[in-house]
């Protein structure tokens, strides 16, 4: 009886041990990420769990840039090491200032000799969310309302008029006193538009040293910089341009194109922070600055 049921037991042994021995030796690699439809410059988790009979001999993916794609924070590490051989859990945080679909590709991991790829993911990258259940509605035509502060529109700019004329009158009157400044004197200092744009960033870089919270000020400072730079080097009328505009009469100029989309997202950040209220983190705010003063060293050199 007892020989029997050893009999039985290696039997069953030897039909289950092989597919055990199977199971743990097939790999798994798998690439996830937390959303699929962002906003510009939204940031995104992108996930990488492998699991690997192996414990030595394996090759983890890693990347510095993604097309379309800027990184936000490097890729952290997990690791369980088992009897049954080792599990790892990869993450990174990038965003995306392009809007439209864009494609995040597979990765290559090695596992022992086997090479294994993630699938490739998708995601929507868009200015706003759009609602596709509600009903459009066709646009209305204009309805004249009276306004019954019209009828005084003829006696305020009547009374501009005359203000305008006295003011006019009395400036032509009056003589005109030019203050005398010696050039040679060193209390009239004369700073070129690019040595006054590069220190008003090292001020800009101080401020958000002292005092993190002013964030929206630091960006707002560093958009009115470059504007104020290329209206006293190029005479260009950038100041009531928007960020759009703005990146749109800079494409027109010789700038590296490296260099371009770096101030593209720099400048872009901007409205991030001032309309969506979005808090950049240092390493950010750093990149961003040198961004704006890669560009503007640039357009000093090759547009005169």
């Amino acid at each position: 009886m007892a020989k029997s049921l050893l009999n039985i037991v290696c039997c069953w042994l030897l039909l289950i041990g092989p597919a055990i021995l199977f199971a743990q030796e097939t790999p798994t690699v798998k690439a996830t990420v937390d959303k699929n439809q962002i906003l510009i410059g939204e940031p995104v988790r992108l996930s990488m769990d492998i699991r690997s009979p192996l414990v030595a001999g394996n090759q983890l993916p890693g990347f510095d840039s993604l097309p379309h794609f800027e990184l936000i924070e490097k890729g952290s590490l997990d690791s369980v090491i088992s009897a049954a051989g080792a599990s790892y859990h990869m993450e990174w945080k990038i965003t995306s200032f392009d809007s439209g679909t864009r494609v995040i590709p597979s990765f290559p991991v090695v596992i022992g000799k086997q090479i294994y790829k993630t699938d490739s993911l998708l995601i929507e990258v868009s200015y706003g969310k759009v609602d596709t259940s509600q009903d459009y509605h066709d646009i209305k035509s204009i309805i004249d309302v009276e306004n019954p502060d019209v009828k005084y529109i003829p006696w305020i700019l009547t009374a501009l008029t005359l203000v305008a004329l006295f003011l006019f009158v009395w400036f032509i009157r009056k003589p005109f006193v030019r203050e005398a400044v010696d050039v040679k004197n060193p209390d009239y200092p004369a700073v070129s538009p690019i040595e006054d744009a590069l220190a008003s960033l090292d001020q800009l870089r101080n401020m958000l040293r002292n005092d993190p919270s002013s964030v929206k000020k630091y960006y707002s400072g560093l958009h009115d910089v470059l504007r104020i730079f290329l209206r006293q080097h190029l005479g260009l009328v950038t100041m009531e341009k928007t960020s759009e505009e703005l990146i749109h009469s800079l494409s027109e100029l010789r700038i590296d194109r490296e260099v371009f989309s770096k101030l593209t997202a720099a400048l872009r950040m901007g409205d991030f922070v001032k309309f969506a209220k979005y808090i950049p983190g240092p390493y950010e705010n750093e990149n961003n600055l040198e961004a704006i003063r890669s560009a503007i060293i640039i357009i000093n050199e090759t547009e005169k």
